[in-house]
Order: structure tokens, then sequence, then C-alpha cells
């Protein structure tokens, strides 16, 4: 032990401290890949003085580089958007890394066109299957506008300008195994166009809208490309806010050229709630929705009244919309956005509910038998106590939702959903 003394004593003189490291000076960062880092080094080389790096904001992660293989030869290439400034003016430029190994080395470096930032990034194979092309949107003040990027590898690469936007969807609309592009340019009159391949942008078709002097485009509107109908029938699907109420435009292809769909006598479907359309029964088919009050419902005072929304699915039929034979109900819902819950309905129970919501308790009763078919109760998490006569159903984020025992609820307490 005289020894063990000694050589600690010598350790501590010399300035070596004798405690452990503490546990938190050991942790560290995942170390990236080589590869990875060796990219970012050769961006940050590559890159000029001042120049900022953008991504695209319809990308759900912020990169400093997409992975993309241009030519589709198995390997994919890194390629990233940055800006440069002068006298207050900006420009996008990219730079395209080849992966040599775990090096990269610089194949093109390219401006493309005059903007802040980049609005929208697509990527589209081409119909022979040889390349990814391009489609971006780049943004300047107030204005959006599409370019593609073609041959990007190649000296012979083509920037193409091809029209300002307000909105943009790429989808196949017309399923031929090839994307087509829709724009939306608001104005008067909004305009929509039609481009049956995205990647040969000359050939285009624009549609005016029935949009009148305050009509609004909200950034929540719609503007996609989805089924419509039970025969599964592409459409592209526009909505605005018109008085106070939804408008929804419905548009299909016949024989190649985009034309607007009428019900009856309305060029749109017009609902007098903020709903929108959505597949709520996840059948591939959109169901447009409408909102009402059932008979005798009640809430608190000084708030609305508790409504259900009911989804229908259009049938293809040339009528009017709602409440009648071109729209088939499929779903209907009650949303609590204070609980953060939704009770759904099947078809089958369609407009039978009254509710009752009165202080942390949401009563379904049955407009025929005047009986309580499902009662829940909604208590903040901090104050639930397990009690025999209470059934627990749903557990939230701020809430415990319970059920009295001695009722027979199941088949309504299946249909509750957490909307947290």
């Amino acid at each position: 032990m005289r020894y063990v003394a000694i050589i600690l004593s010598t350790l501590y003189l010399a300035g070596c401290g004798l405690s452990l490291p503490h546990p938190a000076t050991l942790l560290q960062h995942p170390a990236l890949p080589k590869w990875e880092t060796a990219l970012k080094e050769k961006i940050e080389h590559d890159l000029p003085e001042r120049a900022e790096i953008i991504a695209p904001r319809n990308q759900s992660i912020s990169r400093l580089y997409e992975l993309i293989d241009l030519n589709q030869d198995g390997h994919q290439e890194a390629v990233t958007f940055y800006r440069t400034e002068v006298n207050g003016d900006f420009q996008i430029h990219l730079l395209v890394h080849e992966r040599k190994q775990e090096s990269w080395s610089l194949k093109v470096r390219r401006p493309i066109a005059e903007g802040k930032a980049i609005d929208q990034l697509h990527v589209v194979l081409n119909p022979m299957k040889t390349s990814n092309q391009l489609v971006i949107g780049i943004s300047n003040l107030e204005t959006n506008t599409v370019y593609l990027l073609k041959n990007l590898l190649q000296p012979t690469a083509d920037i193409t300008k091809v029209d300002t936007y307000d909105r943009v969807t790429i989808a196949d609309l017309n399923q031929d195994q090839q994307q087509d592009m829709l724009l939306l340019k608001k104005g008067r009159p909004a305009k929509v166009m039609y481009y049956k391949d995205v990647l040969n942008p000359s050939d285009r078709q624009a549609m005016s809208l029935t949009t009148k002097e305050g009509d609004l485009f909200a950034d929540h509107d719609l503007f996609e490309v989805d089924s419509i109908d039970v025969s599964k029938k592409r459409g592209l699907l526009i909505s605005f806010t018109r008085d106070a109420a939804m408008h929804v435009a419905l548009f299909q292809l016949d024989e190649g050229r985009l034309v607007q769909h009428t019900f009856g006598d309305q060029a749109e479907i017009i609902e007098p709630m903020y709903t929108y359309p959505k597949d709520v029964d996840k059948d591939g088919i959109v169901e447009f929705a409408h909102q009402y009050t059932p008979k005798n419902s009640s809430g608190p005072i000084g708030e609305d009244k508790p409504r259900i929304t009911a989804y229908y699915t259009w049938n293809g039929l040339d009528v009017s919309p709602f409440l009648e034979s071109g729209f088939e109900l499929r779903e209907e819902q009650y949303i609590d956005l204070e609980y953060n819950f939704v009770m759904r309905f099947p078809a089958r129970w369609a407009t039978r509910e009254t509710i009752d919501k009165k202080d942390n308790r949401i009563r379904f009763i049955n407009q025929e038998t005047n009986g309580i078919d499902f009662e829940i109760e909604v208590i903040p998490k901090n104050q639930y106590i397990a009690s025999p006569q209470k059934k627990k159903i749903k557990e939230g984020i701020d809430y415990v939702y319970v059920v009295n025992v001695t009722k027979s609820y199941e088949e309504y307490a299946a249909n509750v959903t957490l909307v947290e």
C-alpha cells in the first residue's frame, strides 16, 4: 500500500487529477459518415464568398443538399441551391457534386434565375427512365415562377422558364404514367394552367375560374389532384372563399382537355361552413364535408352549439350537391376541439344523434328513443383518480376519457379517436 500511496502522490504533484471524468464529458454527437463529412466540406469549399445556401420550402427536412440520381446510373448526385446578392438583387444558383467513393468532386456550377428563395422542388423521371429532371418554383418578392431544369449533367443542359403561379401541383392527372402540372394564377379572373406533360411545357391549356371581386384564396384552401367519385376518376379540386362560404370547384379531363364539372345549375359546391374535402374513410376517394347542428343540441352558454360534420362522396351524377341524390353519405363526425377528440358515426346512424355538452360531459342522445346512446366524461390528467365506476377508454396528453362501467358503450367507445 505504501507504494500505491507514493505513486498517487507523484501523479497528483505532476498535475494529474485523481477523480474520474464526469459522464457528461464522455457524450459526443454521433459522428457523420465519412462521405457526408467530405461532402459538407466540399460544399463549403466550392461556395462563393457571401453565398447563402437555401433549401426548398416544400421539403419536409431542411438540408444543405438534395441527393438525386440525375442520370439514373444508380448513384446519387448531391444538388445544392444557394443565392448571391449584388446591389440588392438576388440570384439563385446550384452546385452538383458527384461521389467518388468517400470523396466528392464538383460536376456542375450553374446560375438558374433571379429570385430570393426556392418555393418548390419536384423530381420528375423522363419517359425513357434514363434521367431525372427538376421542376422548381422560385420566389422573388410577391411572384413565384416555375422553371424546368433538364439534363443538368450534360453540356447542353436546358433551363426553361415556364410560367408564374400562386399554387402548383404535380401529379399524374390523366393516369398515363407521366406527370402533369397544374398552376393556379390569381387575378381577375383567376386561371388554371394545365400542362399535360410537365417535361413538355409548350403543350398547355388555360381555364378561367368563375371567381369574383373579393374572392379569397387563403393559404389553407385546397388545390390538389385526387380521386373524387365512386369510379375513382381523378380530378382537380380547387377551393376558395366568397361571402364567408366555401366554394369547391371540380375539374376533370374530357378527351385530354380539362373541363369544369357543373352540379346541376351550379359551377361549384357551396358550403356555409369552413369544411374541407378529405378521404375520411381511407378508400382512395375524397369526400366533401357538410356541417349542421343536430336538432335540440345544446352547449355551454355563450359558445357555438355542437355541430356534426357529415362526409359525402360524389357518385358522378349531374345534380345539385348535398342532401340530393348526387351525394352518398359515408360518415358523420362530432369533432370536439376543446377536448381534442373525434366521435365517428357510420352512415347508418345518420342524423339520429342530438348532442348535449355540459361542463366536461358530452351526451349523444338518440332522437328516436330519446335515450342516451353514449356519454363520455373528460377529466384533466392531473385530476384523474381511478374509480371502479368509471372505465378509461382513452388517455391523451392533457385529458383522460372515461365512461360509466354499467353502460354498454363498447360500440360507441371504439369510435372515439384522439386528435392531439
